[in-house]
């Protein structure tokens, strides 16, 4: 069997989680469901960090870092915030209504989006890099799988986890789903290690690195730049996964593309 490690995107925290282990177990059971008949074929564990990045409360004010990087995200969609006033909820709101009118996409879709993703983020970067990375590290370590699969910000984790292991690991393939990668300032600019020059780079102990992304996946943008920006990837065509929640992991494991590439 194909050993693989799942690492998951934001909003993974449930209350029943009250272990990482625990957590781990109902992601492999969620992914596997997902892959069907494909996934009897793979020795599927999971990097579960959601714990690590929780907020005491959920759903409260965005905070001024988040703002920020929810700006950042704006102008990568082309969103020009010259001259508007205030960062709140009534312009985060008017943020996502131009990202909406943008992409002919429901607002309420985007606002739930942005929501789910920003807070995370925020977190991983200013509060939460050095535990999550090593958790995430030592999962790769234990489960030394030839496949990694990445979700959202777990694109992001995983990325600079393996940069650290460069040297003590080797992945057959590492396939990123809706990945914010290459989102300027918000994410790429704050990657460690740095880009050089303005480019990223596949780590060095992994083979292949494929990149997959929904074509109304808001946290994957700017669309195509992955491989505009990072040496060493193979970005497929877009895909549709789900017109109404454009970001779900499960989602994208159902379709044929992401499975063809896990389980050719």
């Amino acid at each position: 069997m194909t050993r693989v490690l799942g690492v998951h995107g934001v909003r993974n925290y449930r209350a029943a989680d009250t272990t990482h282990t625990l957590g781990g177990a109902r992601l492999k059971a969620d992914w596997l469901a997902a892959l069907g008949e494909a996934g009897q074929r793979l020795d599927l564990a999971h990097a579960y960090y959601a714990d690590l990045l929780r907020a005491e409360q959920q759903n409260g004010e965005f905070t001024e870092d988040e703002l920020a990087l929810v700006g950042a995200w704006a102008e990568a969609w082309g969103v020009e915030l010259d001259g508007v006033q205030g960062r709140a909820t009534g312009w985060l709101r008017w943020v996502c209504g131009r990202v909406a009118e943008l992409t002919q996409e429901r607002p309420a879709v985007v606002e739930k989006t942005v929501r789910l993703f920003f807070p995370e983020v925020t977190r991983y970067f200013t509060t939460g890099r050095a535990t999550v990375r090593e958790r995430v590290k030592a999962a790769l370590l234990r489960h030394r799988p030839e496949i990694v699969v990445a979700h959202s910000l777990g694109s992001v984790v995983v990325y600079e986890a393996l940069h650290d292991l460069a040297d003590e690991l080797e992945v057959r393939l590492l396939l990123t789903l809706g990945s914010p990668l290459a989102l300027p300032n918000a994410v790429f600019h704050r990657l460690d290690p740095a880009p050089v020059e303005g480019r990223g780079a596949r780590p060095a102990c992994v083979g292949r690195w494929v990149n997959i992304a929904d074509t109304g996946d808001f946290v994957a943008i700017p669309k195509g730049e992955l491989a505009r920006v990072f040496s060493g990837v193979e970005e497929l065509p877009d895909i549709s996964i789900a017109p109404l929640w454009p970001h779900s992991v499960t989602d994208y494991l159902r379709h044929a593309a992401v499975r063809e590439v896990i389980v050719p």
